[in-house]
């Protein structure tokens, strides 16, 4: 059961995508779905910065180093549908390289939610910031995306561990295990901050 071959998701409605998330087809999967959240914490990350620049002066400095980490996540989630594609297509014997290719397809399929758990511990960290120097009214907006950051991470070192096989001493599993930690220790800052 492999998606058609280039298929774009990204300038669908969002209740189409919702319809192709919840299809029989694996596409375009976990991965993606994570980038996309991880995308939408990066915008509420954003918002709540630029509601606080009047009383935070580094709020709009906040709001743009939000954007351009919106900005980074958004070829991700494209990415990953077509290494997982790409992984799909090797795992269902339909590649003629055999063993090796597969091996490279896996990895490929590792290494694009690996960047993805890389770029929510920085969401996930700038929305502490934000949660704890911004306006109060926005705190639970910054704290929300802190924990959406936390879970794309939480999701992205998964599927490192099952793409690699769950290999532990594989540095990048390790990596992906440790990006993990660190988002939800900032999403533990950010909560703390509506104590």
């Amino acid at each position: 059961m492999t998606a058609p071959a280039g298929r774009e998701y990204r300038g669908l409605p969002l209740g189409e995508l919702l319809e192709e998330v919840s299809s029989a087809e694996p596409m375009p999967g976990a991965g993606y779905c994570a980038a996309i959240a991880l995308e939408m914490a990066a915008g509420l990350v954003a918002m709540a910065a630029r509601a606080s620049r009047a009383d935070w002066g580094e709020g709009r400095g906040a709001a743009a180093q939000a954007t351009t980490l919106r900005e980074r996540i958004a070829p991700l989630a494209e990415r990953n549908v077509d290494a997982y594609r790409e992984a799909v297509t090797a795992l269902g014997g339909e590649s003629s390289s055999g063993d090796e290719s597969l091996r490279d397809a896996l990895a490929r399929a590792a290494g694009v939610p690996l960047e993805i758990a890389e770029v929510a511990v920085d969401v996930a960290a700038l929305a502490a910031v934000v949660a704890e120097r911004g306006d109060q009214a926005m705190r639970a907006d910054a704290v929300s995306a802190a924990l959406l950051a936390e879970a794309a991470a939480r999701a992205a070192a998964t599927l490192v561990e099952v793409n690699l096989g769950t290999t532990s001493s594989d540095e990048r599993v390790a990596r992906a295990r440790d990006l993990a930690g660190s988002a939800t220790a900032a999403a533990q800052r950010a909560r703390h901050t509506l104590a």
